[in-house]
């Protein structure tokens, strides 16, 4: 049996992750404001977030930091990495720079739904009733947040709201490549991590060469919150995986509080960026929905 302790442990990996996933948005949204780019964005936010898990892979585990895996789990990985740490981060970037970090991730933190359709058509996995009403609920908050002239101050198309959805897409498809990977493969979660992200870092500096793309001559200001969203990111992905190590760190715990980051962002736009993004009444009801339309898909 699970215990009280155990239980307050894995919340508060949780809760913490969330808090971190919560201001990374926000932080992103004031450096693109600064004279900053998503190419710019993306590339130091991976960049940093690459540097810290090899930095503790090779801490933790010296010579021996990638012993025993095999290419075949590398592949795995890396792939895992270039569809949601490479295009998911680019997307998510974008879709901060034209409508804003609150609705962006709102929209985003939706993955659960797309991980569960996902599910449904490559798994043959049973849809629940929860299941059902979570998506309709789900739904309506998005519904709520698209009506609630909230997000970028100076006006947004609607059309970029296929951006974190694309995004949510990406994230909850990489998440199904990682557990395959875990359940059939010999390998730690750090090292998992650092593949991936190491793989994310080479296909996204490819790709602004390819696309000539490659203009990073944002202000220092830029970059330095750049670094700060890399490093809560990735510090937020950390805890997850530290919850879900634990005793008790089950899914169905672990990912409705992770979900409620969007809050966080939200309450961080309102307080902190005023002046690039407007967060209304019916922003916060939209995201208060979704988050609850999220925490229903997951436990159904």
């Amino acid at each position: 049996m699970m215990g009280i302790g155990s239980t307050i442990e894995v919340s508060a990996l949780a809760i913490g992750a969330a808090l971190f996933w919560g201001f990374e948005p926000a932080f992103s949204k004031r450096g693109l404001d600064g004279a900053g780019t998503w190419m710019q964005n993306t590339l130091v936010v991976l960049g940093t977030r690459t540097a810290l898990y090899w930095v503790l892979l090779v801490v933790t585990g010296g010579a021996a930091a990638l012993t025993g895996i095999t290419a075949e789990t590398v592949v795995l990985f890396a792939l895992s990495g270039v569809v949601a740490s490479g295009l998911g981060r680019l997307l998510f970037y974008v879709a901060v720079d034209e409508i804003g970090s609150a609705i962006t991730n709102a929209f985003t933190n939706t993955r659960p739904l797309f991980a569960v359709g996902l599910a449904v058509v490559l798994l043959g996995e049973d849809v629940t009733v929860l299941m059902a009403i979570g998506t309709l609920v789900i739904v309506a908050g998005l519904v709520v947040m698209t009506l609630s002239e909230g997000g970028d101050i100076e006006g947004w198309d609607r059309r970029y709201l296929a951006l974190p959805l694309l995004t949510a897409t990406f994230f909850a498809l990489g998440n199904i490549i990682r557990r395959f990977g875990f359940t059939t493969a010999t390998i730690e979660p750090l090292q998992a991590i650092a593949i991936a992200n190491l793989a994310a870092f080479i296909f996204v500096s490819g790709t602004a060469v390819v696309s000539d793309n490659h203009d990073l001559h944002g202000s220092r200001e830029s970059y330095a919150y750049f670094t700060v969203s890399g490093l809560f990111a990735g510090m937020g992905l950390l805890l997850v995986f530290q919850a879900l190590s634990l005793d008790g760190g089950h899914v169905a715990i672990v990912d409705p509080l992770t979900a409620t980051a969007p809050l966080f962002t939200t309450v961080f736009a309102a307080a902190f960026l005023r002046d690039v993004e407007r967060v209304t009444l019916g922003t916060v009801v939209g995201v208060l929905v979704a988050i609850a339309g999220v925490v229903l898909v997951t436990a159904g």
